[in-house]
This record gives C-alpha cells, structure tokens and sequence, in this order.
C-alpha cells in the first residue's frame, strides 16, 4: 500500500506539470498554456467520487452474491469492510481544506519548478506534527523538533536558489521573473497548512470510527467537487493580475477558455484522465495510511517521490542540473529520517557502546595474571565521562 503513494503521487505532479506545458486555442483565438487550477482541481474530486462508485457497486455485488447463497467475504474486502453509516456532513471541512490547498498547489505548480514544489510539499510535515500535538496529543520530542528545523533549514536553500536560477533556468516557466517563482513557491508552503490540517482531522475522523476508507473517500469526492463549482463561479469573475491571468477575460480562471482549448487540443485529455485515476488511487492509499498508521507516516511514506519527480524533470529538460538544488534535496531528506526515527542518535549510541565494550575488554585483560585467572585489578585513574 505504501509504495503506491509515490507512484501516484509521481504521476499526479508530472501529469499536472504536462498539462501546464500544453497549448490550446482560447476562446479569443490565441493559443495559451492550459492554466486551469479550478478545473483540475475538479478533475481531482471527480476521480475521489468515483471511489464512492465504485465501493457501492461492490456493495451491490456482495448483496447479489448472498441472496443467490453463494459465499460472500464482504467483511473480509478492504474495500467494503466495516460501518456504512456515517454522519457525511463530518466530511465537509476536510474536503473544503482540499479545495483551498488544491488550488492554491495548482497554482504554485504552474509558476514555479515542478521539482521545487515536490520538495515544498515537505512542509507539511512540520505542519502535521505541530497539529497533532494539539489536537491528538502526541508529544514531540527533541529529535522531532530538531528535524523540523533541518526541513526548515532546506526550504530555504530552496527558496533561495530559485529566486537565482530564474535568469538561467526558465524553460517552463510562464513568467522570467524572480517574483512569480517566489510567489509560486510560497502557495505551496502555505497549502501545507491546509493539507496538514485536513491529514490530522481525518486521522482523528478514522480512529475514531470503522468507515471504509473508499467510502470516506467517495464521500470527499462529492463535497470537494461541489465547492470546486461553487468556487470556479467566483473566480470565473475574479479580475487577477500578470501572471494568474494569462487566459482571454484576464479573470483568475476562464472557464470559457476550457472546451476551446480541449478541441483544438486534444491531448490535453491525457493528462486529464491519467490525473483522474491517480487522484482517486491516491487519495485512498492515503486515508487507508492514515488510517491504521497516522498522518505523518502517510508523509513518510512517498519520501523518494522528489528524487523520482527531480530526476524525471532533469531526463524531460523541463529544468537544468542544478547543485544547490540537490543539497537542499539531501538536508530536507536528512530532516524526514530524522523525523521518523532518531538515526543519528541511535549512532552516536552504538558508537558510545563500543567504545565501552572495548575499554571494558581490555579492563578484563589487565586483571587476569599470567595463567588466565581473574586477579586483583590495579589501581588505574577513573574514565572521565
């Protein structure tokens, strides 16, 4: 279950950036990028809903199964064991978190370097852990905090880099200007909050309770959905300014843009459905994390999809080599192991072991005599520890 969180999430960022890079005929006539984050977003929430399909329709077949007396393992599938009922109403505030945390990542993506908004997106770990000790009392103790403050640490290399990399490395990039990556990248840390928000309600939401983690989904999927629409009609009216309005009415985003731009390029549907299915496949493997293990793991959990994303980038040409940008990689890993065990700790442990298991064993050798018996130890100066 845990190695497809960083597949699905591989294909969902790469498959978002492939749709950032296609061009389609707007509804004024000129040919832009496809910049739609309220539309994706949609598409997100349309692939959580089919979850909620899908688990009924196994619900149906297990019912057809029973009433012709064949053998059922209905309690036995992880896709339909457990409770049906549920308060659905108690999923609406995670699936508006997903809202405001999609649109405001969408929008980060399209601005800033896909590499870069991978290795942000550590972030929320920071997040995760400082709202699991107020909400579900988990103690956080030095090595956490210490870990949080080395992802800290390579956060800001990241920040720092790409502000200087925009003047030789902007291939992909909507805007040559050091502001609009900036900007990018600092709605991807704060859509972390968001995201570490929604992750610690859901992991109190599913101990507490035995859902299936399909229907929860599901459930997700139709709110998320529904203030996606709500949303895509105010912002459909939102004058925005260089560079979110880059389609024909200079709005945040021209929903009238989009048919125009899928007919005239219909590989824009690739990346669409591919992000459709990773959506839903990810979203479940998370909460089924969640669920029987927490929140953080659930981060822990995809930690090699920024190298995977970094070097499929590197391989596309989407962005040149950088090594600034790989020692922030390494200090915001280093920070991850830190956080889910102590390493370095438990190796300056073995290192203090055996330094004492070798004094102690030549202490042994000096008060043994001439015919390998213990005899009276000498006086010797004390070990200053």
């Amino acid at each position: 279950m845990t190695h497809c969180v960083p597949f699905t999430v591989k294909t969902g960022a790469m498959k978002r950036r492939w749709s950032d890079t296609l061009e389609g005929e707007c509804s004024d006539g000129k040919w832009r990028r496809f910049q739609h984050p309220l539309v994706q977003t949609a598409f997100m929430f349309l692939g959580e809903f089919l979850c909620f399909i899908t688990v009924f329709i196994y619900k149906g077949i297990f019912s057809f199964l029973r009433r012709r007396g064949q053998m059922s393992a209905e309690d036995e599938n992880i896709l339909t064991r457990g409770e049906f009922e549920l308060s659905p109403l108690r999923l609406f505030l995670p699936a508006a978190l997903d809202v405001i945390a999609s649109i405001m990542l969408l929008t980060g993506l399209y601005l800033t370097y896909v590499s870069s908004f991978q290795m942000l997106r550590v972030a929320a770990l920071i997040f995760v852990g400082i709202f699991s000790a107020i909400h579900l009392n988990q103690t956080l103790s030095a090595r956490h905090w210490m870990a949080m403050f080395t992802i800290s640490c390579g956060i800001m290399v990241i920040l720092s880099i790409d502000v200087q990399r925009v003047g030789y490395d902007r291939f992909l990039l909507p805007n040559w200007d050091s502001n609009a990556v900036l900007t990018g990248n600092l709605l991807v840390l704060c859509a972390q909050i968001f995201h570490a928000g929604k992750y610690v309600y859901e992991e109190k939401f599913l101990k507490g309770t035995n859902i299936p983690t399909m229907l929860v989904t599901g459930w997700q999927g139709v709110f998320g959905l529904l203030i996606t629409i709500l949303v895509g009609v105010c912002l459909n009216f939102l004058p925005s300014p260089v560079p979110l309005n880059h389609n024909s009415r200079g709005v945040f985003d021209d929903l009238g843009d989009v048919l125009p731009q899928l007919r005239s390029n219909p590989t824009l549907w690739a990346p669409l459905i591919i992000f459709i299915f990773s959506s839903a496949l990810y979203n479940f493997t998370s909460l089924t994390i969640i669920k029987y293990s927490s929140s953080a793991n659930r981060l822990l959990a995809d930690g090699l999809r920024v190298l995977i994303i970094w070097w499929m980038a590197f391989m596309l040409e989407w962005e040149m080599f950088n090594f600034i940008t790989v020692m922030g990689f390494i200090i915001l890993q280093m920070g991850t192991v830190a956080y889910r065990n102590a390493i370095f700790i438990e190796w300056y442990r073995s290192l203090i072991a055996s330094v004492m298991r070798r004094r102690y064993a030549d202490l042994s050798n000096d008060t043994g005599n001439d015919n390998g018996e213990p005899g009276v130890s000498t006086n010797r100066p004390a070990d200053a520890i």
